[in-house]
């Protein structure tokens, strides 16, 4: 077992203090998305808080697979803390801080050490992985591999998961961009654009989208050579490897001659705003990074913060809108996209139900909890269903990947689509 040191300590201490604002209310069973659907106390903040509280107390050891499991299934989506706890008892950084914890004594497995610490940092290890992807996929052997059961080395969760992942595109949205590049004239803006992983790799359609929609608005746009954002890391305990990922993309964006560095990505966004809380003690990065997160903006944020180019044609179609945990929550972008779709000519916005509950996607998690995250995607399914949308719009690659997931499962006739790619169809049709 590792030896505490007195950084250890310091989290410890600063752990327990905010553990001690919980009273006990039980106010976050309102909003926990995954108590919604077990019912289980120990699967709400106030049972999780609980648990870290007899943890520090020394009732119950951390390493005990009932507390790894209490705190591995909660989603950090902040609905229990910023939405309906009384005392703002911050459940996700309690979550996190517990993790951060139980990988000092225990460690982490090679596999997450190796993802984390070698291939999230190399972009291009990280092209030559999703093109192994691309190439499993349609040569067959992906889909053959899990027929012969062979992926279930890789955690049933994982085996289970892997249809709902979407396919792989034959170029990443970094091969794509250079070509689109051009000068804008009468320019009134200039705009970093963080590309994340998930769009990057999975989604390059929503990158060639962003890129027309910024262009519409007479804004150059530079593509900065940028890494994964760390949030990854951060949920499996590895706040070392987040925090190496951070200062790379300080080095590719800080000082940049732009007015906003922008992103289509809830997750980056939040994570990269919170670079300067991340480096507030490295001497050396601390006040680059408060400089990088001061400039971040959401897309939806950008563009509503502008003079909108109003030129667009009919979009006839229904429309509702998901909103990403790390937007309405850790961002407080809720009306911003909502404004956008309505701006839209021949749209008609339909809010659903629980619209700012979490889909269960929260990253990875379907690949380690997959029964929990297909119960909590139900929910929200049946909710997008009830509005009869023919598009199901998010500001979020991870929340598209699941939502996606669940339209195909449930076999909806829904889009899931992301709020640019609608403005991009609307200023295509003028």
């Amino acid at each position: 077992m590792a030896t505490a040191t007195s950084e250890d300590e310091k989290t410890m201490s600063a752990l327990a203090e905010l553990v001690e604002k919980c009273n006990r209310c039980g106010f976050c069973q309102a909003g926990c998305p995954t108590y919604k659907v077990t019912g289980l106390e120990w699967q709400v903040s106030r049972g999780r808080v609980a648990l870290v509280r007899d943890i520090l107390d020394g009732r119950v050891a951390l390493l005990e697979e009932e507390i790894q499991e209490a705190l591995g299934t909660c989603l950090r989506c902040g609905a229990c803390s910023m939405v309906h706890c009384p005392a703002q008892v911050q459940t996700p950084e309690i979550v996190d801080k517990a993790i951060e914890e139980l990988v000092r004594l225990k460690g982490q497995p090679w596999v997450q050490r190796v993802i984390f610490r070698n291939l999230l940092p190399n972009r291009g290890l990280l092209d030559a992985a999703g093109r192994v992807v691309w190439l499993g996929q349609i040569t067959g052997a992906q889909a053959a591999a899990k027929g012969l059961g062979l992926t279930k080395v890789l955690g049933n969760d994982v085996h289970r998961a892997q249809d709902g992942l979407p396919r792989v595109p034959s170029k990443t949205a970094r091969q794509i961009l250079p070509t689109m590049m051009r000068s804008v004239p009468n320019r009134q803006y200039r705009v970093a654009y963080f590309i994340g992983c998930a769009t990057n790799q999975l989604y390059p359609q929503v990158a060639e989208a962003m890129v027309r929609v910024l262009f519409a608005n007479n804004t150059e746009v530079l593509v900065p050579e940028v890494v994964d954002c760390g949030k990854p890391p951060t949920v499996y305990g590895d706040f070392e490897a987040a925090r190496n990922l951070a200062r790379k993309n300080i080095d590719a964006m800080y000082g940049l001659d732009v007015d906003a560095i922008v992103t289509d990505c809830a997750t980056c966004g939040s994570f990269i705003k919170e670079y300067g809380e991340l480096l507030a003690e490295d001497p050396l990065y601390a006040d680059k990074a408060k400089a990088v997160s001061a400039k971040m903006k959401d897309i939806s944020e950008f563009l509503t913060g502008i003079q909108l180019n109003d030129q667009m044609g009919d979009v006839k179609s229904k429309i509702t809108y998901h909103d990403p945990c790390h937007l309405v929550r850790f961002q407080k972008v809720s009306a911003q996209p909502r404004k956008l779709l309505k701006s839209i000519p021949g749209l008609e916005f339909k809010e659903m139900a629980e619209a700012d509950m979490c889909c269960g996607g929260a990253g990875s998690f379907s690949l380690t909890h997959y029964d929990l995250s297909q119960q909590v995607l139900s929910r929200k399914m049946g909710n997008a269903s009830r509005t009869s949308a023919n598009y199901l719009a998010t500001g979020c690659p991870a929340c598209m990947m699941q939502l996606s997931a669940g339209v195909k499962r449930d076999g909806l006739e829904m889009q899931v689509i992301h709020t640019v790619q609608l403005l991009d169809r609307a200023y295509s049709a003028r």
